[in-house]
This record gives C-alpha cells, sequence and structure tokens, in this order.
C-alpha cells in the first residue's frame, strides 16, 4: 500500500468517525441484546444525544426521544409498554445514524488511484 492511500485513509478516521462507531456499535449490541438491564443505562444516557444529533433529527425530536427513553428506562419494574419504548429509541438511533451518516464519506472525486510506481509492489 502507498504511502499516500495510508495517508487518505488516516485523514478519513477523524475523531468523530471513531466516536460515531464506537457508540453505534454499543447501541446496536443493546438492541440485539437477549434483555436490557438497568446498568446499561448509564451508557446510553449519555451516548444517546450524541447519536440524536449525528442522526440529523430536528432538535425537537431529539428531545422527544430523549425523553421517551429517560421515562422508558425509570419505570421500575419494567412493563411491557417500557420496554418497547426503549427497544424503539434504540432502533430510532441506529437508524437514524445509518441514515443520517449515509453521505459522510461521500465524494464527488474519482476514486483514489495508485501512482504506477506503487503497482509493481510484491503483494505479500
Amino acid at each position: 500500500m502507498s504511502q499516500r492511500l495510508r495517508f487518505q485513509i488516516a485523514l478519513s478516521i477523524t475523531p468523530s468517525f471513531v466516536m460515531t462507531t464506537i457508540l453505534s456499535s454499543m447501541a446496536i449490541g443493546m438492541l440485539c441484546a437477549r434483555s436490557l438491564h438497568y446498568q446499561f443505562y448509564t451508557y446510553v444516557a449519555w451516548a444517546s444525544p450524541y447519536l440524536l444529533w449525528k442522526a440529523g433529527l430536528h432538535p425537537i425530536l431529539i428531545y422527544l426521544v430523549w425523553a421517551a427513553q429517560e421515562w422508558a428506562w425509570n419505570v421500575y419494574p419494567s412493563t411491557d409498554i417500557s420496554s418497547m419504548v426503549v427497544v424503539g429509541c434504540l432502533a430510532v438511533q441506529v437508524l437514524g445514524v445509518w441514515w443520517g451518516t449515509r453521505n459522510d464519506f461521500a465524494d464527488d472525486r474519482e476514486p483514489f488511484e495508485e501512482d504506477s510506481s506503487d503497482s509493481h509492489e510484491k503483494v505479500t
């Protein structure tokens, strides 16, 4: 791999990309979990505002989803409705981030082409 290609890849890995990837992975894991425990809320409470913002939702929708999630996690013991609200809020976050960041790496430029001098590198 050429130095230019490595540099271009390194420029793509921004702090925002890392934060979005880690928090989205956490939300996906919670969405697919067999059961949600109250201690998971400590992860979701601070991650949700960021994920909802990255989703590009209107600020009023961000507050509504956040408030619904806050209510649902604070119901003890959990009910069918509170559990559905938690799962729904997680789904909104995951699908919203997927949709909201779909163009983050879209580029009108031509795909990067390696220098012809690099095309003869030994592949191991």
